[in-house]
């Protein structure tokens, strides 16, 4: 009775181990499209994806390309140039160029751009080898010829990082419009844009850039009130920004002038709690959370997300507000001792730390 049964579990094992074999080999078959079409479509956002990027600002972020590439003579560096959107950069500040995850956060060293056409580009230095999208009408100064019915693909962050490269399919609806005052300056599409894909691009099927996305309509005003507009969304036309674009001179980049900062983005502990479990923090928690990093900064290196911060430099924190009173007149090599509450496994930890702003 023994060996039948001892039998029995090495067979039903070995049909485990089986089946757990085929699971893995038929998860590892790349997928290919039994349809030309979408098979072209797959090949084609692949291509030009890593040319994507997000432009992170002082107040928020926006998206952006990668379009020229030039090595800095004398370094082992190259300065990549950024389209975005000027409404993007306007406020200035200091700007950050975000890639998924797939590397750090890399500083913007100086941008330019013109508020009519809504046109911005910005800069980075970095030994990071990245995709560059060739774009003809700044390339070459060629027409890339734009009709109504084309497929596009917007590509962009909306809303959140964690929306990195979201990409929305759909058709040219009008090739010429008028935008900020400048005729033709836009172009009308349905492939839908939210907040965060300013300055992305729009790309036809053939993986040619022929827009930057810009601005969605929102709502119409009818005879019956306003009713939500759908599939009403605005490019810059590529072949009319080109030129400016291709006009921006050296002299006209202005430097972003990095400031001290700690490199962290934090929470009232109250706004914390309303979208996060409380056993994220320990019992009757006073002070104020760690919910990001400015991966370009110290803190990254010492901090962890959730800290619940306590104290600094010896003063109590209780509010965001404090933490920026410890840092008024900060300047670069400041140590700042902080004191958290750290969640260790099992239990919440106080640890202190010692912060460099450099």
């Amino acid at each position: 009775m023994k060996k039948k049964l001892l039998s029995m579990l090495v067979v039903v094992f070995s049909v485990l181990i089986l089946v757990g074999c085929s699971l893995d080999l038929r998860a590892e078959v790349p997928y290919t499209s039994p349809i030309a079409y979408e098979q072209l479509r797959m090949d084609m956002l692949a291509e030009v994806m890593p040319s994507v990027v997000v432009v992170k600002t002082e107040t928020g972020h926006g998206s952006g390309t990668i379009y020229k590439s030039e090595e800095i003579v004398g370094t082992d560096l190259t300065r990549y140039y950024i389209m975005t959107n000027y409404h993007v950069v306007e406020d200035g500040g200091e700007m950050y160029i975000n890639f998924g995850g797939e590397i750090d956060d890399i500083a913007v060293v100086d941008y330019t751009g013109n508020s009519t056409y809504d046109i911005a580009v910005v800069r980075i230095e970095t030994d990071e080898v990245l995709r560059v999208q060739h774009v003809s009408p700044i390339d070459d100064n060629t027409i890339t010829e734009i009709l109504v019915g084309q497929d596009v693909y917007a590509i962009g962050t909306p809303q959140d990082l964690d929306k990195f490269n979201y990409v929305t399919q759909g058709i040219v609806s009008m090739a010429s419009y008028p935008y900020n005052g400048v005729t033709g300056l836009g172009l009308m599409h349905d492939a839908e844009l939210n907040p965060g894909n300013s300055g992305g691009a729009l790309f036809n099927l053939n993986g040619e850039l022929i827009g930057v996305n810009v601005a969605k309509v929102a709502s119409i005003s009818t005879t019956d009130g306003v009713i939500s507009a759908e599939g009403l969304n605005y490019s810059l036309n590529i072949n009319k920004i080109a030129p400016i674009i291709r006009g921006f001179q050296d002299s006209d980049y202005e430097v972003v002038v990095r400031k001290p900062r700690l490199g962290i983005s934090v929470q009232e502990v109250s706004v914390f709690l309303q979208e996060n479990d409380a056993s994220l923090l320990p019992e009757n928690p006073v002070g104020v959370v760690v919910v990001g990093f400015d991966l370009t900064r110290n803190a990254y290196l010492v901090l962890e997300e959730n800290d619940l911060i306590i104290e600094m430099n010896g003063t109590p924190i209780t509010s965001v507000a404090d933490i920026g009173t410890q840092l008024e007149g900060a300047e670069f090599g400041d140590s700042h001792i902080i004191k958290v509450m750290r969640f260790n496994g099992t239990t919440f930890v106080e640890v202190t730390v010692t912060i460099i702003l450099s």
